[in-house]
């Protein structure tokens, strides 16, 4: 089911999870039609839109996601369902060292500032915590 957040026992399932080795994220993403910048937001009153927003976040994300050996390997736009249906507009997928890498990301001291991108654009999304058996061409 879509949300934007993950709930209290998501996150602390997340956390707790003693698979130590590396983690894929698969982000399904909806984006709002405009982006929604709060008032006390630089941006708002700025006519963008939510995908535009959400493109802010994963380029300042994928910076603070490198420092810790993260990086993402796609952002892109859905063009189709090829088997079964979906109502998505993109898929973002970020790859970590381990899961510790990547809630240092939204740790990091500017996460704060960034989200705010994400929260302008995101309707919802679904997050599916994945462990590569391959990855960037490799066996892990």
């Amino acid at each position: 089911m879509p949300a934007f957040q993950p709930t209290a026992d998501q996150f602390r399932a997340f956390r707790d999870d003693p698979h130590d080795g590396p983690i894929s994220q698969v982000n399904l993403l909806k984006f709002r039609v405009k982006a929604e910048y709060k008032p006390d937001d630089p941006e708002f009153g700025e006519e963008c839109s939510g995908e535009t927003a959400y493109i802010r976040y994963s380029e300042a994300f994928t910076k603070a996601a490198a420092e810790v050996g993260g990086t993402t390997s796609l952002l892109a736009g859905v063009e189709r369902s090829f088997i079964g249906g979906s109502d998505w507009d993109g898929v973002l997928v970020n790859s970590f060292p381990n899961r510790q890498a990547f809630i240092a990301t939204l740790n990091h001291p500017d996460y704060k500032s960034m989200s705010r991108h994400r929260d302008a654009g995101l309707l919802c999304q679904e997050l599916i915590v994945t462990r590569p058996l391959w990855l960037h061409g490799e066996k892990t």
